[in-house]
């Protein structure tokens, strides 16, 4: 099996490192982690929130570390990944059996902890590599945001299982947790996907880019503080992702082989869809409009809409031929 390691090239089947028997670690995690989900699903009587919540430790973050780290990162960066790629799994099994447990009991933060010790190792290693680069060049800077940000999530969960909401209510800081599992972390990871077989980057392409990395951060600021820059970030984030489906769906996905860009279309179409969800809940909740979308919708729609539509389906499309970074 041969592998090339320039932008636009392409590394097939399980050729990242670390592997267990030549097949990659971060596959088999994610497939374990899928018989986990079901389970936990099955058995615990997990809500909406916490399955496509616990979804992204189990599958969703395997899938894209080993994606992220195709060809492996070298010098810092290399040790904290495969560092990270050895303790996800007992970490996001941790993490799904916290949500088990009652809120503010010191069982349920102790098995929350450790997710936040794998996550920080891949905030390292992002911190290592744009230091290595010497700047934010794209699209590795997107990769590197989605390793980056993931960490916050893992706060945001711990916070919630040491019942420290602040002024918030409990599922917004579960929900926080989803965010910057999926938009902090799917997201990015996927602009930068595609803008490895995009070459040269059009600056259409890296001016979206640009606002999906920054939109995240804005628009949990947003939530915290101001419900005016809540709406105004989530609109200018709401408008970038939907741009950027509609580039994956036009640019992206006809280049790819055929059940890959199936797939990536997929995902790019679920993807506008849910983030128009995000806008008319943001603008019910600034203006005091009733447009029928109240947490309980959003919950349904929209994070299933991310979890299974455009996460999932968009990681195992790219999983199934995955276009090699700059190391």
């Amino acid at each position: 099996m041969s592998e090339s390691f320039g932008r636009g090239s392409t590394v097939r089947a399980a050729a990242s490192r670390p592997t267990v028997v030549g097949i990659a670690v971060t596959d088999l995690s994610a497939a374990f982690g899928a018989l986990v989900w079901v389970a936990a699903v099955l058995v615990a009587g997990l809500g909406p929130v916490e399955r496509a919540l616990t979804l992204a430790p189990l599958v969703l973050v395997p899938l894209g570390v080993g994606m992220a780290a195709t060809p492996p990162f070298g010098g810092t960066a290399g040790y904290a990944v495969r560092a990270a790629v050895w303790l996800q799994p007992v970490g996001a099994v941790l993490f799904t059996a916290s949500l088990a447990r009652p809120v503010g009991e010191v069982t349920a933060t102790a098995l929350a902890a450790p997710w936040l010790l794998v996550t920080g190792l891949l905030g390292l290693a992002a911190v290592a590599r744009t230091r290595a680069r010497g700047g934010l060049a794209l699209p590795e800077a997107a990769v590197d945001a989605g390793l980056a940000y993931v960490s916050v999530g893992a706060v945001a969960l711990l916070l919630y299982q040491l019942d420290l909401t602040f002024w918030f209510g409990r599922t917004i800081v579960l929900l926080t947790a989803v965010h910057f599992h999926y938009a902090g972390f799917v997201l990015p990871v996927l602009v930068g996907l595609s803008g490895r077989v995009l070459s040269p980057l059009s600056g259409a392409f890296s001016s979206l880019a640009g606002v999906i990395l920054v939109g995240p951060a804005i628009i949990a600021v947003g939530i915290s503080f101001s419900p005016l820059v809540e709406v105004v970030a989530v609109g200018g984030f709401t408008v970038a992702v939907a741009l950027f489906g509609g580039y994956v769906l036009a640019r992206v996905a006809p280049a790819r082989p055929r059940v890959q860009g199936l797939l990536l279309g997929a995902s790019a179409v679920a993807l506008p869809a849910s983030m128009a969800l995000a806008l008319g809940y943001g603008v019910a909740t600034f203006s005091g409009t009733d447009l029928g979308l109240d947490i309980a919708t959003m919950v349904a729609l929209h994070g299933s809409l991310n979890a299974f539509g455009f996460a999932l389906l968009g990681l195992v499309g790219w999983r199934l031929a995955v276009p090699a970074g700059v190391t």
